[in-house]
């Protein structure tokens, strides 16, 4: 596994979502975050109280059960309509329970919502001090978004924006990415293999994505990966439930591409020239 550091916390590169979780064989997704965290070093875990309305919270919490707690970095959300109505203290100890842990590292507002920011900052900071939470952030925030954030008291704590991020997703390159450095923001992509089993279907089938892998020792998937965290300054989490499908997709994920393969990639699927809304799931 490679790390990137932000504000003093080493974090994997790439993690593993748990989006739907519970849906498809509980023991499975057990079974795969056993593996991934044990085998492969990624110990960057994310879920939200809106998955499986918790299950997939409870189904990480048995998976990390007897292990480290301090060498994991779990990502949790709480949903825009419960930040809205005040109750982040409820949710946050819900998940908490859910998870069998006493702290989550990052907790994120899932989208904006109806959420009132300042209250929201005041809120999160506030589950900072009592220990139960140790960062805070927001999920699918745009540009504009941030910078009302960062207008709030305190809002420069926000410590990760959460986005869709992936090789045919790449709006967030133009303006929102760049934000988020310059004011120390980390970025985490979801979504890293494209957005949907079409798109990803779309690009891994291709003859393109398929010759670069090749050349490279990748698959079309882990060549995805790859893409998403070419810089070593973004963080990447994506679902799988098949521990073969996890092997395939971080199959020499960690070897860079070349530039003149990234060259034929951005030719294939460029870069923004203009301002784009964020893309979202």
């Amino acid at each position: 596994m490679e790390y990137l550091r932000h504000r003093g916390e080493r974090i994997p590169l790439i993690g593993l979502g748990t989006y739907r979780f519970g849906e498809n064989g509980r023991q499975d997704e057990i079974a795969v975050l056993k593996y991934g965290i044990s085998r492969l070093g990624m110990t960057l875990l994310d879920t939200a109280e809106m998955y499986g309305g918790g299950l997939s919270e409870e189904i990480l919490g048995e998976a990390v059960r007897g292990l480290d707690r301090e060498s994991l970095f779990i990502v949790d959300k709480i949903l825009p309509h419960n930040a809205a109505a005040g109750r982040f203290f409820e949710s946050c100890t819900r998940s908490l329970e859910r998870l069998g842990t006493d702290c989550i590292d990052l907790y994120l507002l899932h989208w904006r919502g109806d959420a009132d920011l300042q209250q929201t900052v005041f809120e999160m900071e506030r589950l900072v001090s009592e220990g139960l939470i140790r960062h805070w952030g927001v999920s699918n925030f745009d540009t504009d978004d941030m910078q009302e954030l960062f207008e709030c008291e305190m809002g420069s704590r926000c410590f990760c924006d959460q986005i869709l991020y992936n090789i045919t997703a790449r709006g967030a390159e133009f303006d929102l990415i760049p934000w988020c450095k310059e004011h120390d923001v980390l970025v985490m992509g979801y979504s890293p293999l494209c957005n949907c089993s079409s798109a990803r279907q779309a690009v891994a089938g291709g003859a393109l994505a398929a010759d670069i892998a090749a050349r490279e020792g990748k698959t079309p998937e882990s060549l995805m990966l790859s893409f998403a965290v070419r810089n070593r300054d973004i963080a990447a989490v994506f679902k799988t439930a098949s521990i073969p499908h996890l092997e395939w997709n971080m199959q020499n994920v960690f070897e860079p591409i070349p530039p003149e393969e990234l060259e034929l990639l951005s030719a294939k699927y460029p870069p923004p020239d203009r301002k784009y809304p964020l893309e979202k799931i």
